[in-house]
C-alpha cells in the first residue's frame, strides 16, 4: 500500500467524526486537506453515546468537552436477577453534535477548507486522479483529486463507486426517557432479553433529568415494536424516538484501494470500524482513521490496522458466541460473575477484547466452556446475529 507524495492534497468526503478527525491529523502534519460535506450548515442531530475512557486518550480537550454523563458501574438484568461490575475508571457518556463542533473547529483551526453544502454525487477515474462530481448549493462542480478519504458513513457513496461492496447493517432505535428515580446518574442498566434480541436492551443516563433507553435488532419494525412493548412494561414514558442503521462488521474490509492513478480510503462507520458486541464505532473508527492518516503520511501501510484488525476479530468472535445464548445461558453467566470476574472487568474495558477474555477465562474457566458451547452452536446453525 503506497499513499501519493507529501505534498498531494486531499480530500476528504463527509464531515463525520472520522472525517473531521482524519483531517485534523493531515492538515496538523502539513498536508493541505478539504472537507466536503453534504450539510448546508454545521447543525448536527443531537444524540448521546457511551463510550470507553479510550475516547478521550484519542482525542484530549475536544473530546472532553462532548461528556455529559459518567458511568461508574452496570447493573445487568436476566429473567428477574440482578448484578452489578464497578468500573475503576468511568465509562463516559458523550454528546455527539458537541463533538462534531468541536473536531470541525479543531480541524479549521489546523487549516482545514470545510466546504458546506458540498455532496459528492459520484466518483470515477480519470487520467489525472479522481473525477468527483459535486453539487455545491445548487451548482454542480467537477474536482480532480489524488488522494481521497471516504468518510460519509454506512452508504457511503464513495465507497460504492470505488468498487466496495455494500455493508450489512443493523437498526439501531432508542428512545428518550425521564431518568427513572431508582437509578442513580451514574449507574446504567442492560437488559439480557435474548426472545427479543441477540444483542441488549441498555439504558444509560444521559444526565439527572433523562436517559437512553435501546437496543438493537435485525428488523427496524421489529426492533421498534420490541422496545415499544418494552418501555410499556416497564412504565416508561418515551419523550422522543432516534433510529439508525450501523454498520456490522462481517470480516476486515481492506481501507484502501486504487481507482485508476487515485489512492482511496475509507474511515469510520464507512470501513465498518464497529464492534459487534455492542455496534459501537467510535474508539475504534477514530483509530481506523488514525491507521489512514498514518498511512498518507508515511507512504506505506500502518501497523495501527493489524491491531484494530484483530480486536474487530476478537469483537466478531464474541457476537457469535453471545448470538446463541439462551435466557438460560445468560442465567448462568450472572452466577459466574464471582469477584474474580468482577475484578477483571472493572479493570480492562471492551476496548481490549482479547486481554479481557483470556483473563475471564483464567478468572472463571466456565465462562470459556459456555462460549465453546455456544460457537459449536452457531458453526452447525447460520447465525442471525
Amino acid at each position: 500500500m503506497m499513499s501519493r507524495g507529501s505534498l498531494a492534497p486531499v480530500t476528504i468526503v463527509g464531515g463525520s467524526a472520522t472525517g473531521l478527525f482524519t483531517a485534523e491529523r493531515l492538515a496538523r502534519a502539513g498536508r493541505s486537506v478539504t472537507v466536503l460535506e453534504g450539510a448546508d450548515r454545521w447543525d448536527p442531530e443531537r444524540r448521546t453515546l457511551i463510550v470507553t475512557r479510550r475516547m478521550h486518550d484519542l482525542l484530549g480537550e475536544v473530546g472532553s468537552r462532548s461528556i455529559v454523563n459518567e458511568i461508574n458501574r452496570f447493573e445487568l438484568l436476566t429473567d428477574g436477577r440482578v448484578e452489578t461490575v464497578e468500573l475503576d475508571r468511568p465509562d463516559l457518556v458523550i454528546e455527539r453534535s458537541t463533538l462534531l463542533r468541536g473536531l470541525a473547529e479543531q480541524a479549521e483551526a489546523t487549516g482545514v477548507d470545510l466546504r458546506m453544502g458540498c455532496r459528492v454525487r459520484a466518483l470515477t477515474s480519470a487520467v489525472d486522479g479522481a473525477r468527483l462530481e459535486v453539487g455545491c448549493n445548487g451548482t454542480t462542480e467537477e474536482l480532480r483529486a489524488t488522494i481521497v478519504v471516504a468518510a460519509d458513513g454506512t452508504f457511503s457513496k464513495v465507497a460504492r463507486d470505488a468498487g466496495w461492496p455494500p455493508l450489512s447493517t443493523v437498526p439501531l432505535i432508542q428512545a428518550i426517557i425521564r431518568l427513572p428515580s431508582d437509578l442513580p446518574q451514574d449507574t446504567a442498566r442492560v437488559w439480557f432479553r435474548p426472545d427479543d434480541t441477540s444483542y441488549f436492551y441498555w439504558l444509560i443516563p444521559e444526565s439527572s433529568e433523562k436517559a437512553a433507553i435501546g437496543l438493537i435488532g435485525e428488523d427496524r419494525v421489529k426492533t421498534r415494536q420490541c422496545l415499544e412493548r418494552f418501555l410499556d412494561r416497564e412504565g416508561f414514558e418515551p419523550l422522543e424516538f432516534q433510529a439508525a442503521r450501523i454498520p456490522r462488521y462481517t470480516q476486515w474490509v481492506a481501507p484502501y484501494r486504487r481507482v485508476g492513478v487515485a489512492d482511496i480510503y475509507l474511515v469510520g462507520d464507512a470501513a465498518a470500524h464497529v464492534k459487534v458486541t455492542t455496534v459501537g464505532g467510535i474508539v475504534t473508527g477514530f483509530r481506523g482513521a488514525l491507521g489512514v492518516a498514518e498511512t498518507i503520511l508515511q507512504g506505506s501501510q500502518s501497523g495501527l490496522f493489524r491491531r484494530l484488525r484483530l480486536e474487530l476479530d476478537w469483537h466478531r468472535l464474541l457476537r457469535q458466541s453471545l448470538g446463541r445464548f439462551s435466557q438460560d445461558d445468560y442465567g448462568v453467566l450472572l452466577d459466574v460473575l464471582t469477584p474474580r470476574v468482577k475484578k477483571v472487568l472493572r479493570a480492562d474495558t471492551r476496548d481490549e477484547p482479547g486481554r479481557v477474555l483470556f483473563r475471564l477465562s483464567l478468572a472463571q474457566p466456565r465462562l470459556l466452556l459456555l462460549a465453546l458451547r455456544t460457537l459449536v452452536l452457531s458453526s452447525v446453525r447460520p447465525s442471525t446475529s
